[in-house]
Protein backbone atom coordinates (compact mmCIF):
# COMPACT_ATOMS: atom_id res chain seq x y z
CA UNK A 1 0.00 0.00 0.00
CA UNK A 2 1.27 3.23 -1.11
CA UNK A 3 2.76 5.00 1.99
CA UNK A 4 0.41 8.10 2.19
CA UNK A 5 -2.69 5.78 2.18
CA UNK A 6 -4.52 4.91 5.00
CA UNK A 7 -7.86 2.69 5.44
CA UNK A 8 -10.07 3.71 8.93
CA UNK A 9 -10.44 1.44 11.44
CA UNK A 10 -14.11 1.49 10.73
CA UNK A 11 -13.76 -0.15 7.46
CA UNK A 12 -13.13 -3.07 10.17
CA UNK A 13 -15.51 -2.47 12.31
CA UNK A 14 -16.87 -5.30 15.09
CA UNK A 15 -13.13 -7.25 14.56
CA UNK A 16 -11.63 -7.97 17.70
CA UNK A 17 -8.38 -5.76 17.83
CA UNK A 18 -5.79 -9.31 18.34
CA UNK A 19 -7.30 -10.16 15.33
CA UNK A 20 -7.47 -6.76 13.24
CA UNK A 21 -3.61 -6.46 13.97
CA UNK A 22 -2.92 -9.37 12.49
CA UNK A 23 -4.84 -8.88 9.70
CA UNK A 24 -3.15 -5.22 8.99
CA UNK A 25 0.52 -7.14 9.46
CA UNK A 26 -0.38 -10.29 7.26
CA UNK A 27 -1.93 -7.89 4.55
CA UNK A 28 0.73 -4.63 5.20
CA UNK A 29 -2.46 -2.16 5.52
CA UNK A 30 -1.62 1.08 6.76
CA UNK A 31 -4.70 1.76 9.33
CA UNK A 32 -5.84 4.77 11.08
CA UNK A 33 -6.73 3.53 14.89
CA UNK A 34 -10.15 5.74 14.85
CA UNK A 35 -12.59 6.64 17.01
CA UNK A 36 -15.34 4.19 16.91
CA UNK A 37 -13.10 1.31 18.36
CA UNK A 38 -13.95 0.49 21.40
CA UNK A 39 -12.39 0.49 25.01
CA UNK A 40 -9.64 -1.87 25.48
CA UNK A 41 -7.70 -1.71 28.46
CA UNK A 42 -4.60 -2.64 26.84
CA UNK A 43 -5.59 -0.38 23.51
CA UNK A 44 -2.14 1.98 23.99
CA UNK A 45 0.29 -1.08 24.03
CA UNK A 46 -1.37 -3.00 21.10
CA UNK A 47 -1.12 0.29 19.46
CA UNK A 48 2.99 0.92 20.35
CA UNK A 49 3.43 -2.32 19.26
CA UNK A 50 1.75 -3.32 16.32
CA UNK A 51 4.50 -3.60 13.17
CA UNK A 52 2.32 -2.59 10.49
CA UNK A 53 2.21 1.57 9.32
CA UNK A 54 -0.60 3.30 11.54
CA UNK A 55 -1.27 6.91 13.21
CA UNK A 56 -4.04 7.40 15.34
CA UNK A 57 -7.08 9.40 15.01
CA UNK A 58 -9.33 11.69 17.45
CA UNK A 59 -10.97 9.39 20.14
CA UNK A 60 -8.29 6.64 20.00
CA UNK A 61 -7.80 5.39 22.80
CA UNK A 62 -11.24 5.28 23.62
CA UNK A 63 -11.10 6.11 27.61
CA UNK A 64 -12.80 3.90 30.04
CA UNK A 65 -15.34 6.13 30.92
CA UNK A 66 -16.32 7.81 27.50
CA UNK A 67 -16.36 11.70 26.87
CA UNK A 68 -16.60 13.85 24.21
CA UNK A 69 -13.50 15.52 23.02
CA UNK A 70 -14.67 18.74 22.70
CA UNK A 71 -11.71 21.49 22.72
CA UNK A 72 -13.83 24.38 22.51
CA UNK A 73 -16.22 23.27 25.79
CA UNK A 74 -16.89 25.90 28.20
CA UNK A 75 -16.82 23.12 31.13
CA UNK A 76 -13.49 23.42 32.39
CA UNK A 77 -13.03 19.48 33.31
CA UNK A 78 -14.38 18.55 29.76
CA UNK A 79 -12.16 21.05 28.13
CA UNK A 80 -8.97 19.50 30.23
CA UNK A 81 -9.57 16.12 29.80
CA UNK A 82 -10.03 17.07 25.60
CA UNK A 83 -6.50 18.54 25.67
CA UNK A 84 -5.04 16.00 28.00
CA UNK A 85 -6.59 13.34 25.52
CA UNK A 86 -4.98 15.42 22.50
CA UNK A 87 -1.46 15.57 23.77
CA UNK A 88 -1.57 11.53 24.04
CA UNK A 89 -2.49 11.07 21.07
CA UNK A 90 0.60 13.19 19.76
CA UNK A 91 2.81 10.91 21.74
CA UNK A 92 1.38 7.99 20.35
CA UNK A 93 1.84 9.40 17.27
CA UNK A 94 5.41 10.23 17.24
CA UNK A 95 6.05 6.93 18.78
CA UNK A 96 4.61 4.91 15.19
CA UNK A 97 5.97 7.46 13.54
CA UNK A 98 2.88 8.41 12.30
CA UNK A 99 2.29 12.08 10.01
CA UNK A 100 0.05 14.20 12.14
CA UNK A 101 -2.45 13.19 14.86
CA UNK A 102 -5.73 15.09 13.70
CA UNK A 103 -8.68 15.97 16.49
CA UNK A 104 -12.28 17.54 15.56
CA UNK A 105 -13.56 20.92 15.32
CA UNK A 106 -15.08 22.05 18.91
CA UNK A 107 -18.52 22.13 19.84
CA UNK A 108 -20.39 24.93 21.60
CA UNK A 109 -22.66 22.30 23.66
CA UNK A 110 -20.97 19.46 25.59
CA UNK A 111 -23.14 16.11 23.76
CA UNK A 112 -23.35 13.45 25.67
CA UNK A 113 -21.44 10.36 23.56
CA UNK A 114 -24.88 8.39 22.63
CA UNK A 115 -25.93 12.13 21.25
CA UNK A 116 -22.56 12.06 18.24
CA UNK A 117 -24.17 11.20 14.64
CA UNK A 118 -28.08 11.77 16.15
CA UNK A 119 -29.85 15.00 17.20
CA UNK A 120 -28.01 17.19 19.87
CA UNK A 121 -29.53 19.03 22.69
CA UNK A 122 -29.18 22.89 22.21
CA UNK A 123 -29.60 25.21 25.16
CA UNK A 124 -31.67 28.40 24.59
CA UNK A 125 -28.53 30.47 24.72
CA UNK A 126 -25.46 29.84 23.39
CA UNK A 127 -21.86 31.60 23.77
CA UNK A 128 -20.48 30.82 20.37
CA UNK A 129 -17.86 33.93 21.34
CA UNK A 130 -16.94 32.62 24.51
CA UNK A 131 -16.25 29.01 22.83
CA UNK A 132 -14.24 29.99 20.28
CA UNK A 133 -11.79 31.54 22.67
CA UNK A 134 -11.57 27.98 24.13
CA UNK A 135 -10.88 26.44 21.00
CA UNK A 136 -8.29 28.46 20.54
CA UNK A 137 -6.71 28.34 23.92
CA UNK A 138 -6.58 24.83 23.45
CA UNK A 139 -5.21 24.64 20.23
CA UNK A 140 -2.85 26.62 21.21
CA UNK A 141 -1.54 24.84 24.22
CA UNK A 142 -1.64 21.72 22.44
CA UNK A 143 0.43 23.13 19.94
CA UNK A 144 3.47 23.74 22.41
CA UNK A 145 3.82 19.86 22.61
CA UNK A 146 3.44 19.61 18.95
CA UNK A 147 6.63 21.69 18.73
CA UNK A 148 8.55 19.89 21.09
CA UNK A 149 7.84 16.86 19.66
CA UNK A 150 7.94 17.79 15.79
CA UNK A 151 4.97 16.35 15.25
CA UNK A 152 1.59 18.16 13.29
CA UNK A 153 -1.13 18.66 14.51
CA UNK A 154 -4.40 18.99 12.37
CA UNK A 155 -8.12 20.07 13.26
CA UNK A 156 -10.95 18.22 11.17
CA UNK A 157 -13.90 19.77 10.13
CA UNK A 158 -17.26 18.96 11.78
CA UNK A 159 -20.35 18.14 9.94
CA UNK A 160 -23.80 19.76 11.02
CA UNK A 161 -26.33 17.49 9.48
CA UNK A 162 -30.04 18.95 8.95
CA UNK A 163 -31.44 17.05 11.85
CA UNK A 164 -29.27 19.36 14.02
CA UNK A 165 -29.54 23.13 12.19
CA UNK A 166 -32.27 25.04 12.96
CA UNK A 167 -30.35 28.61 11.83
CA UNK A 168 -27.72 28.20 14.31
CA UNK A 169 -24.88 26.13 13.99
CA UNK A 170 -23.65 25.20 17.33
CA UNK A 171 -20.55 23.46 15.53
CA UNK A 172 -17.65 25.04 15.16
CA UNK A 173 -15.34 24.82 11.67
CA UNK A 174 -17.94 23.07 9.46
CA UNK A 175 -17.43 25.69 6.75
CA UNK A 176 -15.14 27.93 4.99
CA UNK A 177 -16.17 31.07 7.15
CA UNK A 178 -14.75 29.49 10.07
CA UNK A 179 -12.21 27.45 8.54
CA UNK A 180 -10.17 30.66 7.45
CA UNK A 181 -10.91 32.15 11.15
CA UNK A 182 -9.39 29.35 12.77
CA UNK A 183 -6.58 30.06 10.61
CA UNK A 184 -6.26 33.49 10.47
CA UNK A 185 -6.54 33.68 14.20
CA UNK A 186 -3.57 30.61 14.92
CA UNK A 187 -0.87 31.32 12.42
CA UNK A 188 1.65 27.69 13.10
CA UNK A 189 3.47 25.84 10.99
CA UNK A 190 2.03 22.60 12.73
CA UNK A 191 -1.54 23.59 12.81
CA UNK A 192 -2.94 22.20 9.61
CA UNK A 193 -6.71 21.05 8.90
CA UNK A 194 -7.68 17.55 7.97
CA UNK A 195 -10.58 17.63 5.59
CA UNK A 196 -13.54 14.91 5.39
CA UNK A 197 -14.72 15.05 1.94
CA UNK A 198 -18.27 13.74 3.58
CA UNK A 199 -18.50 15.86 6.31
CA UNK A 200 -17.78 19.13 4.03
CA UNK A 201 -20.68 17.68 1.05
CA UNK A 202 -23.14 17.32 4.07
CA UNK A 203 -22.54 20.73 5.47
CA UNK A 204 -23.01 22.63 2.37
CA UNK A 205 -26.38 21.21 1.98
CA UNK A 206 -27.43 22.25 5.35
CA UNK A 207 -26.18 25.35 5.15
CA UNK A 208 -27.41 25.98 1.41
CA UNK A 209 -23.62 26.32 0.38
CA UNK A 210 -21.76 25.50 -2.92
CA UNK A 211 -19.65 21.79 -2.12
CA UNK A 212 -17.04 22.98 -5.14
CA UNK A 213 -16.78 26.67 -4.16
CA UNK A 214 -16.32 25.84 -0.93
CA UNK A 215 -13.59 23.33 -1.29
CA UNK A 216 -11.91 25.89 -3.67
CA UNK A 217 -11.86 28.61 -1.04
CA UNK A 218 -11.05 26.10 1.73
CA UNK A 219 -7.93 24.11 0.00
CA UNK A 220 -4.99 26.35 0.77
CA UNK A 221 -5.38 25.42 4.71
CA UNK A 222 -6.27 21.22 3.65
CA UNK A 223 -3.01 19.07 4.62
CA UNK A 224 -4.84 15.46 4.84
CA UNK A 225 -8.20 14.12 3.89
CA UNK A 226 -11.01 11.52 4.89
CA UNK A 227 -12.70 10.19 2.04
CA UNK A 228 -16.55 8.96 2.09
CA UNK A 229 -19.76 9.70 1.17
CA UNK A 230 -23.66 10.10 1.95
CA UNK A 231 -26.73 11.44 0.80
CA UNK A 232 -25.90 15.09 1.95
CA UNK A 233 -28.37 14.79 4.50
CA UNK A 234 -25.94 12.10 7.36
CA UNK A 235 -22.40 11.58 7.62
CA UNK A 236 -22.89 7.65 7.60
CA UNK A 237 -19.34 6.35 5.62
CA UNK A 238 -21.20 5.15 2.46
CA UNK A 239 -18.44 3.50 -0.14
CA UNK A 240 -17.11 6.15 -2.97
CA UNK A 241 -19.20 6.09 -5.74
CA UNK A 242 -18.06 5.98 -9.42
CA UNK A 243 -19.00 9.79 -9.54
CA UNK A 244 -17.48 10.63 -6.40
CA UNK A 245 -17.43 14.48 -6.33
CA UNK A 246 -13.83 14.63 -4.83
CA UNK A 247 -11.78 12.36 -8.29
CA UNK A 248 -11.44 15.62 -10.10
CA UNK A 249 -9.26 16.85 -7.76
CA UNK A 250 -7.84 14.21 -6.46
CA UNK A 251 -4.33 14.29 -8.71
CA UNK A 252 -3.79 17.92 -7.47
CA UNK A 253 -3.26 16.20 -3.79
CA UNK A 254 -2.18 13.09 -4.47
CA UNK A 255 0.93 13.05 -2.02
CA UNK A 256 -1.36 14.02 0.78
CA UNK A 257 -2.00 11.62 3.19
CA UNK A 258 -5.30 10.20 2.17
CA UNK A 259 -7.60 7.99 4.57
CA UNK A 260 -10.23 5.90 3.19
CA UNK A 261 -13.25 6.00 6.29
CA UNK A 262 -15.85 4.07 4.94
CA UNK A 263 -17.15 1.55 6.95
CA UNK A 264 -17.76 -2.26 6.71
CA UNK A 265 -15.37 -3.22 3.82
CA UNK A 266 -13.68 -6.57 3.24
CA UNK A 267 -10.31 -6.52 1.64
CA UNK A 268 -11.54 -6.74 -2.49
CA UNK A 269 -13.88 -3.41 -1.42
CA UNK A 270 -10.92 -1.85 -0.04
CA UNK A 271 -9.20 -2.53 -2.94
CA UNK A 272 -12.00 -1.36 -5.01
CA UNK A 273 -12.37 1.49 -3.51
CA UNK A 274 -8.64 2.35 -3.65
CA UNK A 275 -8.29 2.03 -7.28
CA UNK A 276 -11.78 4.39 -7.89
CA UNK A 277 -9.53 6.56 -5.48
CA UNK A 278 -5.84 6.59 -6.28
CA UNK A 279 -6.33 4.96 -9.68
CA UNK A 280 -4.55 1.98 -8.87
CA UNK A 281 -5.07 -1.25 -6.72
CA UNK A 282 -2.17 -1.16 -4.34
Amino acid sequence: MDSNIYISSLAFLGQPIEALVAFCEKEAINLEFSSAMPYHKDMEQIYKESKFVRMPHNYFPAPEIPFVVNLASANEKIRRTSIDHCKNGLHLAKASASPFYAAHAGFCVDPNPAELGKKIAVPDHLNKEENKKHFIASIEEILILAEDLEMDFFIENNVVAPFNYDGTNFLLCTEFEEISWLFETITHDRLGLLLDTAHLKVSCQTLGLDLNEEFEKIKPFVKAFHHSDNDGTKDNNLPLPEDYWFLDYFDEFRNYVHVLEVKSLGMIEIKAQLKLLIGDGN
